[in-house]
């Protein structure tokens, strides 16, 4: 809801008064509380966990319900763990943020930082997507990151102080083409995200677990207009507080066309699958990211076989 000051008022109370009590904990008490809160809004909202229990359904067929009923309890854990982290990580200083994580890959966003062309940072809403961008700012330079302003203008406040606290800079979704242009004809980074579903006039249907899926093409696009190189970088907590990066190896641009574009956004998806299916309780399924309602399902009957081999040869 967009235009409802009274309801944004008071979920920006509760997240003052949240944000002081995971202040005051240890940073790994912290998750605890969330994990907590996950499992509370698991039992209370019964609309996104019946679409998390669709999404597994459609993606994960050889799940059985149980299987999927305690994914998704896993699912609704993990993002309030996930939110309070945010919140309580608001207390490191630089040096105690790059002190926190462990690193896996990080030669590849040195390899694509030496091709000179500035470089793109592909992630999803898995794991904890929105501290990634801390410490590859702290260490290679301020980067831009492509992000929907929240509805609650207080909450959006919160969330923008958090994402630029090191000098990172927040580039909002709708208009977002020319300053990424901008800072990446620069030799800037760019973050973006490209797991959640869009609509059909602004996207592209890609597989994505075996189903097309409505998916936005700027970043192949972008990639293969600048030359620039695509590196997936993702987060996961790790005990103790602390947090674990891993980068893949740099997606370098090749081909022309809206068939290259095609190409490359299959790419894209097939490696944030992977990551998905190594750890499925760390991913939105609570997004309604296939809608049969608009015709997917009948379009994934249509598609399968094309759009595995596809996947596969991709």
């Amino acid at each position: 809801m967009k235009h409802a000051p009274v309801r944004h008022r008071v979920e920006y109370g509760f997240y003052l008064a949240l944000k002081g009590l995971l202040r005051a904990l240890p940073h790994a008490g912290a998750r605890v509380v969330g994990g907590a809160l996950g499992s509370l809004a698991c039992r209370l909202d019964r609309r996104h966990r019946q679409v998390a229990l669709g999404n597994l359904e459609l993606a994960l067929p050889e799940l059985g319900a149980a299987a999927r009923e305690r994914l998704t309890r896993e699912c609704f854990r993990h993002f309030g763990m996930a939110f309070t982290d945010l919140v309580s990580s608001s207390r490191f200083d630089a040096v105690e943020v790059c002190r926190r994580f462990t690193y896996e890959g990080w030669e590849s966003l040195e390899e694509a930082a030496a091709a000179g062309k500035g470089v793109f940072l592909l992630t999803a809403h898995l794991g904890l997507w929105e501290i990634a961008a801390l410490p590859v700012g702290l260490y290679r330079g301020p980067l831009d990151v492509v992000a929907r302003p929240a509805d609650n203008p207080h909450l959006e406040r919160e969330l923008r102080r958090l994402r630029e606290r090191f000098g990172n800079r927040v580039i909002h979704k709708h208009g977002a083409a020319r300053p990424m242009l901008q800072s990446i004809r620069a030799g800037g980074r760019i973050a973006i995200l490209i797991d959640q579903r869009v609509q059909a006039r602004e996207g592209i249907q890609v597989p994505f677990f075996g189903r097309p899926a409505w998916t936005t093409p700027i970043l192949a696009r972008m990639s293969l207009r600048t030359g620039a190189p695509v590196v997936a970088v993702f987060v996961f907590a790790t005990p103790g507080g602390r947090y674990h990066l891993i980068a893949r190896p740099p997606i370098h641009p090749e081909g022309e066309g809206e068939e290259a574009v095609a190409a490359l956004t299959r790419r894209y998806l097939e490696l944030i699958e992977q990551e998905i299916r190594a750890r499925p309780a760390a991913w939105l399924w609570m997004h309604r990211r296939w809608d049969p309602a608009r015709g997917d399902r009948a379009a994934a009957k249509e598609s399968m076989p094309n759009s595995g081999s596809d996947s596969q040869a991709s």
